[in-house]
């Protein structure tokens, strides 16, 4: 196994209304610049419009994620492209010693999401199916406010010309305002 040093930067943000408790909408946008080092350094931007939809379910201390997000991708690499993605994402955290209320405490994750490409693929990997990135992870929530974890994925990363399964070890820091 090789590790490869970061090439990503993604900075994302959105307002979000709660319909209920369970229940949100959002508009956002993100802006992802992806860079490579071989030979001649190689620099894509990519900004993007979403809207997002996402349920929260409790069931008993175990919490159910489910996210349907639409978005309007931007991408330039010599000229700018534009596309539309769908992504659906689903996640489960499992609390492994934690208080009552599941507030705090170690937990277990595991999720996926998948990407479609829904119009204009030709302009990112002429596929429909773009990503699919599976996770496991191991958390310490501090407060229903601030999660942290580590991450393990194997993607799924769909280029023009074949498929590219990529580990990933992630930390993760989650806050809700």
């Amino acid at each position: 196994m090789t590790l490869k040093p970061v090439s990503t930067l993604l900075l994302r943000g959105a307002v979000a209304y709660n319909l209920d408790q369970q229940n949100s909408l959002a508009l956002g946008y993100a802006c992802k610049w992806d860079w490579e080092d071989g030979g001649e350094p190689v620099s894509i931007l990519e900004n993007r419009i979403y809207q997002q939809f996402q349920s929260d379910i409790a069931i008993s201390k175990i919490e159910l994620t489910l996210r349907g997000r639409f978005e309007q991708r931007f991408v330039k690499e010599q000229k700018t492209e534009f596309s539309m993605r769908a992504r659906a994402f689903i996640s489960v955290a499992v609390p492994l010693i934690a208080n009552d209320d599941f507030s705090k405490g170690l937990y277990a994750g595991i999720q996926d999401e998948i990407f479609l490409n829904v119009y204009k693929k030709n302009n990112v990997n002429n596929h429909f199916l773009d990503q699919n990135r599976p996770y496991v992870s191991l958390g310490y929530r501090f407060s229903k406010t601030l999660d942290t974890s580590f991450d393990y994925g194997l993607f799924t990363d769909q280029g023009p010309d074949n498929a590219e399964m990529i580990n990933v070890y992630r930390i993760s820091v989650t806050t809700s305002f």
